[in-house]
């Protein structure tokens, strides 16, 4: 009887991953530790993703001459997993929001690529980071393969997450920002933030 519960036990665990890449979750992601830093930074980021790229579907391959666009939305799955690692990493993290006053935005990059012949998720991503009114504190990128066959819809999002971990690490650790840490993060000179924010270009409503 118990060899019978221990191959049942066995094949339920075998089903269960068959179902799953077992990749975590964004949630369960934590930056690595900056020296002498108590994470997260006293400082309100903006992301900012025009309407282009917030709307962006998914797009796969089928076969090595066909792609297909799905019905998943790649930028809004983007910019939320940004949203939840940035926000282990700051006090204040809102998307497309400037009445937050920020003294940070970043700009995101992101193109994961899927194949059907190998299942595998090949991923670019990164952030482009400056100060509110526009002093640049760097470009911080990545570049993550899935180590196994996933689900195009159901593992994009931790697929993100795993690719943007050494991103933020990046960003959290660098010079740049222990300088603008080390001043307090000072509000920028309201005129001048707002003048570089047009120049971003037109923001969408998140929501």
């Amino acid at each position: 009887m118990a060899g019978r519960n221990w191959m049942g036990l066995a094949l339920g665990a075998l089903l269960l991953a068959g179902c799953t890449s077992g990749l975590p979750p964004a949630a369960q992601i934590d930056p690595a530790p900056v020296p002498g830093v108590a994470l997260p930074f006293n400082a309100r980021v903006m992301i900012f993703m025009g309407d282009k790229d917030l709307q962006r579907k998914l797009t796969i391959q089928l076969t090595r001459y066909q792609s297909e666009e799905t019905k998943v939305q790649d930028g809004r799955i983007l910019a939320e997993t940004a949203q939840t690692l940035l926000a282990k990493g700051f006090r204040l993290v809102e998307i497309n929001d400037p009445t937050i006053r920020p003294q940070i935005v970043v700009r995101l990059t992101g193109r994961p690529g899927w194949s059907k012949l190998d299942g595998v998720f090949k991923i670019g991503c990164g952030f482009d980071v400056w100060t509110a009114d526009g002093q640049p504190l760097g470009n911080f990128v990545a570049r993550w393969d899935s180590p196994m066959k996933v689900d195009y819809a159901v593992d994009l999002p931790p697929s993100y997450a795993q690719c943007l971990k050494k991103p933020l690490d990046e960003l959290l650790a660098s010079p740049a920002l222990a300088r603008l840490a080390s001043q307090g993060f000072r509000d920028p000179h309201p005129k001048a933030a707002e003048e570089w924010m047009r120049a971003l270009g037109p923001i969408p409503a998140w929501k």
